[in-house]
């Protein structure tokens, strides 16, 4: 069974972070402090007195299958990190997450939404099938001088 919340347990930290070591090499991941320390603000932010970021995680039959971390700042919204483990992969739980994510944060007032994206990472394909179009090139944007595009849809 597939389901969706907001919300994660301490305990689920490691595993959580497992996902983003299998998702990126070390050019792309965060460190586990970073990580972590993005996760716990999104779970414990108070979304009506000082929203921040907010995280969405994905379960089938009670097993984590990804997690999506969204952040917003001086009025915008940009999904930070989508991850799901390859045993989750081509199961519709990046769409499904995104969609979550989409719906909240249009509930929530804002009228667009964007993320960064590798220009190597295939995800990028994706992101153009849910509507969401290049609007920038972030040059040398990760270690090592790879590159990125910005990409946005509107909500």
């Amino acid at each position: 069974m597939f389901a969706i919340r907001t919300t994660f347990e301490d305990d689920e930290l490691p595993a959580l972070y497992e996902i983003e070591k299998e998702c990126f090499t070390e050019e792309f991941r965060w460190s586990e402090r970073v990580m972590k320390r993005a996760l716990l603000s999104a779970r414990d932010a108070d979304p009506q007195k000082n929203p921040r970021n907010y995280v969405w995680i994905a379960t089938i039959s009670g097993r984590l299958a990804g997690y999506l971390l969204a952040g917003t700042e001086d009025g915008e919204v940009t999904i930070e990190t989508v991850n799901i483990p390859k045993r989750a992969r081509r199961k519709g739980v990046a769409s499904r997450l995104i969609a979550a994510c989409e719906k909240d944060m249009a509930k929530r007032g804002f009228k667009e939404i964007t993320l960064e994206v590798s220009t190597d990472n295939p995800a990028q394909v994706l992101y153009f099938n849910l509507g969401y179009r290049v609007i920038g090139f972030l040059r040398h944007y990760y270690k090592h001088g790879f590159h990125a595009l910005t990409m946005s849809k509107k909500l």
